[in-house]
């Protein structure tokens, strides 16, 4: 399993998600890893509705990610979204290796500041990222395939 793309988007799988990326990265699967989804029929069942057809699926909580990602799955380029970047946080904590994070949709909510068009953080984001970045995962902010790569810990700060 080659992990082509780890990234942060609040609206997990939608069309830019299940296409551009998918496409760009020739995407053999996506993985959501989000407990609230993986818990709850319906949206489960909304986001598999969004899967391209011909492409595998997973929706996970975190720790079966954990198990999922430890196994060694060969021919799959996989796609991983999840919510928040503290999800990437437990599963590098657990041993899984994810050695760059492309953050597309962290949308604003009350105590956040504007980091980019579709990127707002607050102090926690920030920590979290800043932890990140040091256990040595590279994190950018692009909302398409197409887009010019920010650094975020250039932004962070």
């Amino acid at each position: 399993m080659t992990i082509k793309v780890a990234r942060i988007d609040e609206r997990l799988i939608h069309g830019q998600v299940a296409y551009s990326w998918s496409v760009a990265y020739q995407i053999t699967q996506i993985i959501v890893i989000d407990d609230e989804a993986a818990n709850d029929p319906t949206q489960t069942m909304l986001l598999e509705m969004a899967v391209p057809e011909g492409k595998k699926h997973k929706i996970l909580t975190n720790q079966q990610a954990v198990d999922v990602l430890a196994k060694e799955e060969k021919n799959e380029n996989v796609f991983l979204v999840v919510k928040t970047p503290d999800t990437y946080l437990y599963l590098i904590d657990q041993g899984i290796k994810i050695p760059s994070i492309n953050v597309g949709g962290m949308y604003y909510k009350p105590n956040k500041k504007k980091i980019s068009n579709t990127v707002y953080l607050d102090k926690h984001d920030k920590e979290v990222f800043s932890e990140l970045i040091n256990k040595g995962v590279h994190c950018e902010i692009r909302t398409s395939p197409n887009d010019k790569s920010t650094d975020i810990a250039k932004v962070i700060n």
